[in-house]
């Protein structure tokens, strides 16, 4: 008999199959060690992901599961996370790489920290996986105190590392299934791993962080929430009202430490540009939720007063003017 993996590295994946194959291509077979598994469930991809899973059977420890048809993302997660051997689980992006000796990385500090969650840092990659910008927590074992862990999440340098990037941290396979029945009630948010994670915090789950940045994410892919302006700010929000209220007992301190790293992600300038491209409705929805994230009344205000006075084409106008002069500049380079 096998003995049990000490990690799965688990992929969902959806019509992605060149994307896919840079994914699987990147996990290199020398840093397995006989520890570690590779899960993927395809989410009944029309492309040709079954004939890139199959090319992959001889190189990598590799499992796959077909669904029967796409049950969205969130459903994905899950499966594919209910299908694991593994004592811990890393759910990647099936659009994302891992950097080299990212997996020997993370088999060393599941094995030394040995807590229930392991977060790390990623490479912010453009479309073509060029690094623009590194993100990492801070490193350490964080505190049992509710004041430890919000001091934590306030620390974050953005939105992804609040455990909304699938492919930044490792957690115990248990701390997901323990839970799953509560886990399947979010199903549909778009963050089923985040409400996890935090589910499992708050009732006591260990945490520990390390500097290291294991994984490259790939940027610029089209959705359906980062082609329209606004949309991703008002999922953001709607996901951390419900996740404070529901998970954290509303409290004023969780309302405090999110709002550090939503504003890093959303700042003024953002909102801005939402609402002159487009997207001043989804700021409206969202206005309880960015005044208790900690943004300016008198910025909300600002732009609701634009709309009515009809300038908000005008800002548009300065804001594309702006882009253009810089893009300009950046073309032709520094003078000598």
């Amino acid at each position: 008999m096998n003995p049990q993996p000490l990690l799965s590295i688990c992929i969902p994946t959806y019509n992605r199959a060149g994307f896919l194959r840079e994914c699987l291509s990147s996990i290199d077979p020398a840093e397995l060690e006989g520890s570690v598994e590779v899960v993927v469930s395809d989410n009944a991809s029309t492309d040709t992901t079954l004939a890139v899973l199959e090319g992959f059977k001889a190189t990598l420890p590799l499992r796959y599961f077909v669904q029967s048809e796409n049950f969205g993302p969130d459903r994905n997660f899950d499966a594919v996370v209910a299908s694991a051997q593994g004592e811990y689980c890393w759910l990647l992006g099936s659009d994302d790489v891992v950097e080299p000796g990212g997996i020997r990385k993370l088999v060393a500090a599941l094995t030394s920290l040995r807590t229930d969650i392991v977060q790390f840092g990623y490479i912010q990659g453009d479309l073509h996986l060029l690094p623009l910008h590194r993100a990492a927590p801070p490193a350490g074992h964080v505190g049992a105190t509710s004041e430890a862990f919000s001091a934590h999440l306030a620390a974050q340098p953005n939105m992804s590392l609040l455990f909304t990037f699938i492919s930044a941290y490792a957690f115990r396979r248990t701390v997901w299934m323990a839970r799953q029945e509560l886990v399947r009630t979010w199903i549909g948010t778009y963050y089923i791993q985040m409400f996890a994670m935090h589910s499992a915090l708050a009732a006591g789950a260990s945490l520990a962080a390390i500097a290291d940045c294991l994984v490259v994410a790939r940027g610029g892919n089209p959705n359906e929430f980062n082609t329209i302006p606004g949309r991703f700010i008002a999922l953001d929000a709607r996901t951390i009202t419900r996740l404070i209220r529901e998970v954290h007992g509303d409290r004023p301190a969780l309302w405090q430490a999110i709002g550090e790293p939503f504003r890093r992600s959303y700042p003024a300038k953002a909102l801005i540009h939402v609402a002159a491209n487009g997207g001043l409705h989804y700021i409206k929805e969202s206005r309880e939720a960015l005044l208790r994230l900690g943004h300016s009344k008198t910025l909300l205000d600002g732009l609701m007063l634009l709309e009515r006075l009809k300038l908000l084409s005008t800002v548009k106008w300065l804001l594309d003017s702006r882009r253009r002069a810089f893009k300009k500049i950046k073309s032709q380079g520094s003078p000598a």
